[in-house]
């Protein structure tokens, strides 16, 4: 199936919102999507959400011989899988291009940066090392799979503890979890991706969603880490684009900010998940049950839908001050008719140019709209029908003597023989 492309209203429209600071979602240019974190029920297993992109990372390991030239220390290995669940145009047991750049970019970013211990890895030097591999699958693509992609390839590893090994001359054993605990792999530094993506029209933003990817021009990813030091960087452009040479210098403090927090957020819930798992507290860790809804028909939800409004009335229960007063002065007639059309409905300023819609009251079933077999309405019909209906009076037939009389269906006739006497 092949990608179904963009039309023109839809690349004016997102073009000049662009331009004039708005996004579709509700963010700032330079805004990051929300990130969360949830891992399975063994070691090096996370599942990583940047808004509606969603990623897992697996991480296993296994004893293998080391190569040649580098004999004493482990190996890394990192796929990528990208398949129609991800999106429908992905095609199931074919390497497309987008899977070779993805793998590639991750390779810079986590094997070129030598951001893992590989000397940890040996078991035996020019014999036995660990060979870690890092297995990416892509669940859903809505835009920012490299960014998304590192995430959970850098929680998973974080969060992966492999087995204790002993070592006796030639004999190696390697030690079950109930034996001796598990160690964690030793990374230096803890590096992610950032991207960014400019428009023609000159404006940059972070973290584009789909749509906003196919539109840009240029897509800039930096991989950082939490010293602020640049681990890799790749630059695609479509177009040639003047644009283009002064992006890095524009984006590069902000992107620094996010990286940082972004890492201490990634460490901070491994962290409370892996002292979840040495405690037995279930409740603290971050499973993936919590992520299945179990009160929802869809799949695929959203926590809130941002709309963007220029007027909005704020509730009385959510009083929040408003920075521009003008944008929500109103005409009286205009007034009246929001008021009539917002009688079971509330608008709540959620964030800075966001807002949410409350519906006040509460069906027992669905949201459907109004009902149109109400009682009410069943009762003027009644009476506008009363008028026209004519009753007719039945009257019960009397029963006559006639209707006793018994009739014989046979054929036979009786005769008798008259005389003269008889008739004088």
């Amino acid at each position: 199936m092949r990608e179904i492309p963009l039309s023109k209203c839809e690349r004016e429209f997102i073009n000049s919102s662009v331009e004039q600071g708005i996004r579709l979602d509700g963010r700032q240019l330079l805004e990051g999507r929300k990130v969360k974190l949830h891992f399975g029920g063994t070691w090096g297993r996370c599942l990583a959400a940047l808004g509606q992109t969603q990623v897992i990372a697996n991480v296993s390991c296994d004893v293998q011989p080391p190569k040649v030239s580098r004999p004493n220390e482990g190996m890394v290995h990192i796929n990528v899988e990208l398949t129609p669940l991800a999106a429908p145009y992905f095609e199931a047991g074919r390497q497309s291009e987008a899977g070779v750049l993805l793998t590639r970019q991750l390779e810079k970013c986590f094997k070129d940066s030598r951001c893992i211990d590989l000397e940890s890895l040996c078991i035996v030097a020019d014999k036995k090392v660990w060979n870690l591999r890092v297995d990416i699958n892509v669940i859903n693509h809505d835009g920012n799979l490299v960014d998304c992609a590192s995430i959970a390839a850098l929680a998973a590893l974080l969060h992966f503890h492999r087995p204790d090994v002993t070592s006796t001359g030639d004999e190696i054993i390697i030690h079950s979890f109930a034996e001796k605990d598990p160690l964690p792999v030793t990374l230096f530094h803890q590096p992610v991706c950032v991207s960014f993506t400019t428009f023609e029209n000159g404006t940059t933003v972070m973290d584009p969603s789909y749509t906003e990817e196919r539109l840009g021009v240029t897509q800039l990813t930096l991989g950082l880490n939490a010293y602020r030091e640049l681990c890799c960087l790749h630059f695609d452009h479509t177009t040639i684009s003047k644009v283009s040479t002064d992006v890095l210098s524009l984006v590069m403090k902000d992107a620094i900010n996010y990286a940082t927090n972004l890492v201490r957020q990634i460490k901070e819930t491994v962290r409370i998940d892996v002292e979840a798992r040495y405690k037995k507290e279930a409740a603290k860790a971050f499973r993936f049950k919590n992520i299945i809804a179990t009160d929802k028909i869809t799949s695929m939800m959203t926590e809130r839908i941002q709309i963007r409004l220029s007027k909005w009335h704020s509730s009385n229960k959510h009083k929040e001050e408003v920075e521009d007063p003008s944008d929500i002065e109103m005409k009286d007639d205009e007034e009246s008719e929001d008021e009539e059309e917002t009688e079971d409905t509330e608008i709540v300023r959620v964030g800075e140019g966001s807002a949410e819609l409350i519906t006040n009251s509460n069906p027992t079933v669905g949201e459907g709209g109004k009902n149109t077999w109400d009682s009410s309405d069943e009762e003027e019909m009644e009476d506008d029908d009363s008028d026209e209906i004519e009753l007719i009076k039945i009257q019960k037939q009397e029963k006559k003597v006639l209707d006793n009389i018994e009739l014989s269906d046979s054929e036979e006739e009786t005769t008798c023989t008259v005389s003269t006497s008889d008739l004088l």
